[in-house]
């Protein structure tokens, strides 16, 4: 009112009329003459009684002074406002002199407002209806009826006369001016022809003639003017049935919109919201139908739109332990293979400072039970992560959830500016307030069941509804006072329920949603908006890195997060040690009768080999407990990444390697605490390579399982069920001879314990530490021939004479029954097995020794050459107990001698282990196992044949491998690399998820034939 009283100048009544007039646009009848009282009073006091010069001069230093109070309390936009507003008044006054412009530029001067911007606006308001318009800030509203350039033209059919708008591209400023003689509305507010009005987010003007015109339309004609490459994304005759039922989840819709949009999807609970945002965003293939950008289908063409899409979950997508800054970083060196380390450093505080967050940027993330940024920074941070590759459409999924009203609000400013940049953005939205609502450009409303209903304007649908159920104020879509709008009331007229006769609400609804989609098609046509399709590849910034550089990016992110979780990095490197201690010291077993701890050595630990099983088991237990969360905990970052098209070999790989290293470290550890405290000499290196070995296969079979399923309750409910097998089928605690009939065998290990690494890790160090302690690989080279032949003559040839004396007088008597025939394939089976391994025995001709050609010659024969091997095997058990003998006397020749020789027995033989490797407490020395003999004694001294790779029986000295034998530790940890190799092919190739799935879908068809067979029953 003072601004107006100065330049009104002495022509008081004059400027009165027009206050007056202004004020009746804004204000009640009681608030306009209140300020028209303080427009007199003003204008008085400003002007009587002085004269012309000092009225000039005391107006000059007025008006600065209650614009330094106008900057105090505005905002920039607000400035402008009030510029409008005298320039309007300066207009409808008529003024002629210099004075009141000076005033004015005074006033824009004092505001900050450049000349260039200001004359803009002030040939807005010196407009006329004939005023043409060269500046590309300006668009001219005129009817379909007219012939001109569309350029800078907006068609609006039945519009007679014609609006102006201005756009301050900087502050997004819309201004209107209409000339014409028709009635039309600003938001349900009379336009006065010649009038300047703030054209807002949400606007829409309206007209009885004429078809509305909504802000999106005014601001994308002024986008189509200045953008480069268009976006078009196109959804044609979308359908989508939930995979594995025939329910359909979306029923048939079709989207065409443009860059330059913020289309809003909202819908109740169970409306198929989210399934629309991952149909449109090419995270569900839709069942029926096609999406399209700019003709490219991203189902099928993922590569033509590789970093054009962007998606924003609902859910933090964050990594906890990092800070803002260095999730944005490694986000941003995953997008942009060209750019320096310096080049990249510079674009996240750039996008830091422009999203609001710099000030937080060293800040760790921190979970949700452990907060260090806001909830309004986190939603910030997570569009950050999509903004800093500039994707071209964005996908946001409930940018509002749990922040406040002001959050909120700031969350969708910021989303609105980015569609001023060209984006085209989706977002799903619930309950929105007022000036959220308004921001939307577009709003696609889905009922319960996938129903779509609504698709156009926003403010528009309030009115589209109110009208489908013929409400009284059906014109109306906002507060006609305070300019609101309520997006409840759609959903009140959508999901309106019948009432009883007593006024009660039923639970049926008015109308169905099946209802509302048949309106839908018919009133809105279901049909495609009419824009015309783009066919350019969309323009983006996004550049993949190679998967060696990914594979870097991937380690360090992952390295500096567990680095930044102590209590892990404690856990982790602590419990190997931990458990190696407490494992150690509670099973250093001493002899009743000792005196202490120096009393103690290896030789007399009845423990020990439950020491090498535990180690075993604790090594597998390591290795799946610090893997099995590895990737479930990054399915929300491997959701958001999934639109880069990132390496999937790199991002393994880099887990591998870090698990690998963990796990090399673990067993260092473990090894170096027990096998110091037990005194396990010169086997650090052996059992490190074991441990190791099996650690990295429970690391691969961790992964395998965190790939497979999405909650981390039930990947730990399935270690035990891991675990648990490896336990049982090691052939340590229930031996592979006393198994179950069916599985068991007496003469190799079963299938069953071939797959259990527990089994060869166990038997590798079991064997090596028998096999190549200092003590004993002093006597192997003897024991070994020793203990066989031992057995051969004191077992295998009299069980083996036994049997031919059976069967000779089974002969004789003339009685070939099943014992008969058993008994004549046994011999036969055995004699040819000792030809093939033994040169000095002989047999005239094998071939007779079958049920029908065997005689009493045959028979006798058998027991001559049974009789010669028995001599054979003495004569070769003295040969080589004598050198055993020998090499003992050399070793014991003096006192210091015998003293050493036992001292090195103390240190490295263990006696219990020695029982369990040679089967010495089993009262059973040899037994017959399908048609042979097999020897269940000194298994560590007996060579396996040449036979199937890597086939043996357990506790065997070595193993053959492509016709050759090797070390049984060598062979086991390739056995073991091997398994891990596998199990890394199933991991690339989602092996474990896709049987999870199809157990899923088979159970869901039982569960679904039982429900129906029931209900037949039922009935």
């Amino acid at each position: 009112m003072q601004l107006f009283a100065i330049i009104a100048g002495s022509n008081k009544a004059s400027g009165k009329e027009i206050v007056a007039v202004f004020l009746r646009q804004q204000l009640n009848k009681e608030l306009v003459n209140k300020y028209l009282e303080e427009y007199e009073q003003f204008a008085e006091k400003f002007h009587q009684g002085k004269s012309s010069e000092k009225r000039t001069s005391l107006a000059s230093v007025k008006v600065l002074r209650i614009c330094d109070h106008i900057n105090e309390e505005l905002q920039q936009k607000e400035k402008y406002f009030v510029l409008i507003r005298l320039l309007d008044f300066i207009t409808d006054f008529k003024a002629s002199g210099d004075q009141e412009w000076e005033f004015i530029q005074t006033v824009a001067d004092a505001f900050n407002i450049d000349k260039e911007t200001f004359g803009l606006i002030r040939n807005l308001t010196e407009s006329n209806a004939e005023s043409e318009f060269t500046d590309s800030a300006f668009l001219i509203a005129k009817s379909t009826d007219h012939n001109h350039s569309q350029d800078r033209v907006l068609s609006v059919e039945g519009l007679k006369g014609r609006l102006i708008f201005l756009r301050l591209a900087e502050e997004n400023l819309f201004f209107v001016r209409y000339y014409g003689q028709d009635a039309i509305f600003l938001n349900s507010q009379s336009i006065y022809p010649g009038k300047t009005y703030v054209f807002g987010q949400g606007a829409n003007i309206r007209g009885n003639k004429i078809n509305p015109v909504f802000y999106s339309d005014v601001l994308h004609k002024f986008l189509k003017i200045e953008e480069g490459t268009r976006i078009v994304y196109r959804a044609e005759n979308v359908s989508y049935y939930f995979p594995g039922s025939k329910k359909q989840a979306l029923h048939q819709f079709n989207i065409t919109e443009q860059g330059g949009n913020l289309v809003g999807i909202m819908g109740g609970s169970g409306s198929g919201k989210s399934t629309l945002l991952n149909v449109l965003n090419g995270n569900y293939t839709p069942t029926f139908g096609s999406v399209t950008l700019n003709g490219y289908d991203i189902h099928r063409q993922q590569d033509q739109v590789s970093g054009v899409l962007g998606y924003v979950a609902q859910d933090d997508l964050l990594i906890e332990e990092l800070s803002v800054f260095q999730n944005l970083y490694y986000n941003a060196k995953l997008s942009f293979r060209d750019k320096s380390h310096e080049e990249i450093k510079a674009l996240v505080l750039h996008t830091l400072q422009s999203i609001g967050l710099f000030e937080c940027k060293d800040l760790k993330v921190g979970s949700v039970l452990e907060k260090t940024i806001s909830g309004g920074q986190r939603k910030r941070l997570n569009i950050a992560l999509e903004l800093i590759r500039e994707p071209s459409v964005l996908f946001v999924d409930e940018p509002t959830s749990g922040l406040s009203s002001r959050d909120s609000e700031n969350i969708m400013d910021l989303l609105k500016e980015l569609t001023l940049r060209g984006k085209l953005i989706y977002v799903v939205i619930h309950q929105p307030s007022s000036d959220i609502f308004k921001m939307l450009d577009k709003l696609f409303i889905l009922d319960t069941g996938g129903y779509p209903i609504y698709y156009g304007n926003p403010v528009e649908s309030i009115i589209y509804f109110k009208r489908l159920v013929n409400q009284v104020n059906l014109t109306e879509s906002e507060c006609p006072h305070c300019g609101n709008v309520n997006p409840e009331q759609i959903f009140n007229i959508i999901e309106a329920k019948v009432v009883d006769e007593y006024g009660n609400e039923t639970e049926y609804r008015k109308i169905a949603p099946k209802e509302w989609n048949n309106f839908f098609n018919v009133i809105i046509g279901n049909h495609l908006a009419g824009s015309d399709l783009a066919s350019e590849k969309p323009h983006s910034t996004f550049a993949l890195p190679s998967k060696i550089e990914q594979f870097k990016v991937f380690v360090k992110r992952d390295v500096l997060s567990k680095l930044a979780n102590t209590q892990y990095m404690l856990i982790n490197f602590l419990e190997a040690p931990v458990l190696a201690f407490v494992l150690s010291l509670f099973i250093k077993f001493y002899p009743t009768g000792t005196q202490g701890v120096e009393d103690y050595t290896l030789r007399e630990n009845l423990n020990f080999p439950q020491y090498l099983f535990i180690s075993v088991v604790v090594s597998l237990f390591l290795g799946l407990t610090v893997s099995a969360e590895e990737i479930i905990k990054d399915q929300k970052i491997l959701k958001r990444e999934k639109y880069l098209h990132l390496s999937k070999g790199s991002y393994l790989f880099s887990k591998i390697g870090i698990m690998f290293f963990i796990s090399l470290v673990q067993s260092l550890t473990f090894v170096l605490v027990g096998n110091s405290i037990l005194e396990v000499k010169g086997m650090l290196l052996p059992f490190w390579m074991v441990l190791f070995s099996t650690s990295c296969f429970a690391n691969i079979l961790g992964l395998n399982i965190s790939a497979s399923f999405n909650s981390a309750k039930v990947i730990y409910i399935i270690i035990p069920i891991l675990i648990i097998p490896q336990l049982l089928f090691s052939g340590v605690i229930v031996r592979f001879d006393r198994l179950f009939p069916g599985i068991s065998n007496q003469s190799s290990v079963p299938l069953i314990g071939n797959v259990m690494t527990s089994r060869w890790a166990y038997e590798a160090l079991a064997v090596h530490q028998f096999r190549n302690n200092e003590f004993n690989k002093m006597f192997f080279e003897y024991e070994q021939p020793r203990k066989y032949c031992g057995w051969k003559k004191d077992y295998w040839v009299k069980e083996l004479m036994s049997k031919v004396n059976n069967t000779r007088k089974l002969l004789e008597a003339g009685t070939k029954n099943e014992e008969f025939v058993s008994d004549v394939t046994l011999i036969y089976n055995e004699f040819e097995k000792e030809l093939a391994s033994n040169p000095n025995f002989q047999f005239s001709d094998i071939s007779k020794i079958e049920k029908d050609k065997i005689n009493i010659d045959v028979l006798i024969e058998a027991e001559l050459r049974l009789s010669e091997l028995e001599q054979y095997y003495i004569q070769a058990y003295n040969a080589a107990n004598k050198q055993r003998e020998t090499k003992i006397a050399e070793l014991t020749t003096t006192p210091e001698q015998r003293k050493a020789y036992l001292a090195i027995q103390d240190a490295h033989f263990n006696e219990s282990l020695e029982d369990f490797v040679t089967n010495k407490n089993d009262l059973k020395k040899i037994v017959e196992y399908n048609d042979e003999l097999v020897q269940k004694q000194n298994m560590i001294y007996l060579t396996p044949s040449n036979g199937n790779l890597f086939d043996a029986h357990f506790y065997a000295p070595s193993k053959p491998f492509l016709g050759k034998q090797i070390t049984t530790l060598s062979a086991n940890i390739l056995v073991i690399w091997l398994m891990s190799i596998a199990l890394t092919v199933v991991l690339f190739v989602d092996g474990f998820r896709r049987t999870m799935e199809m157990f899923g879908r088979l159970s869901k068809k039982v569960s679904g034939r039982m429900r129906i067979n029931n209900e037949k029953v039922e009935e």
